[in-house]
């Protein structure tokens, strides 16, 4: 399963063990964004219970770019939690993220801390958000058990000879996230160089900018046309292009 489980600022070593042991029951894999714990502790050992070697190659990751660079598709595991979703990633569903697998698409589901999730700007970083619905009595989930619901709803994907029929084809099928982030950093930097949105409440304009569209689901193609119309945009503006992100 080409699917990477990452956990963000996670706290609790039960919560890393309990989560490689599902990623392992489900042949998916797991890194780490800025542990708050280590996965050598002996809970994260303890909670692991039979995934102890898969716990023990559990990566960690440096920062985002390291995230984007592994997933085609990077979702986000959240429920907001009263939180606007104006300018937030588009909503998906579990059966958009398996047409994503069953096009041989490495998707990066990204879950946050145990205290508060993902905030506004790691919410921005990804290219869709993903909730998984609950009583509206008691609605939030152990980062855990949202790892392994997830991971069994999107399993076994490749066993569906219809969805597989659906497949669309490469050059139909959605930019990875790198070019979407590249499209995205480009478009921001010409509006800029244009004075655009000004002062004030610029970067929740621009999140409701770029929420429009990662909605799009510009294909590489379209994103190789839009990013050739904002060069010829900035050359208009006598603007020299930023240096690419190492």
């Amino acid at each position: 399963m080409p699917v990477l489980v990452v956990l963000v600022r996670t706290h609790n070593p039960g919560n890393i063990g309990a989560a490689a042991r599902a990623a392992k029951n489900f042949g998916a894999e797991i890194s780490l964004l800025g542990p708050r714990t280590d996965p050598a502790h002996p809970d994260a050992i303890s909670f692991a219970s039979g995934a102890e070697d898969f716990l023990r190659r559990v990566k960690t990751l440096a920062n985002w770019d390291d995230v984007v660079a592994r997933g085609d598709d990077v979702i986000a595991l959240s429920s907001l939690r009263g939180r606007v979703s104006r300018g937030l990633p588009p909503p998906t569903s579990f059966e958009e993220i398996s047409s994503f697998l069953l096009a041989r698409r490495r998707v990066a589901l990204v879950f946050g801390p145990e205290r508060g999730g993902l905030t506004t700007e790691e919410l921005r970083m990804c290219d869709a958000r993903l909730r998984i619905e609950t009583s509206a009595g008691f609605p939030t989930l152990n980062v855990a058990q949202s790892v392994a619901i997830s991971l069994s709803n999107l399993f076994p994907f490749e066993e569906s000879p219809r969805r597989r029929r659906g497949t669309p084809k490469p050059e139909e099928q959605t930019a990875a996230s790198k070019e979407v982030r590249r499209l995205l950093l480009s478009f921001k930097e010409v509006l800029s160089s244009a004075g655009y949105p000004g002062r004030g409440h610029s970067r929740e304009v621009l999140g409701e900018i770029e929420s429009f569209l990662r909605r799009g689901k510009p294909t590489a193609r379209e994103v190789t046309l839009l990013l050739g119309a904002l060069a010829a945009l900035r050359r208009g503006l006598g603007v020299s292009p930023s240096k690419p992100r190492a």
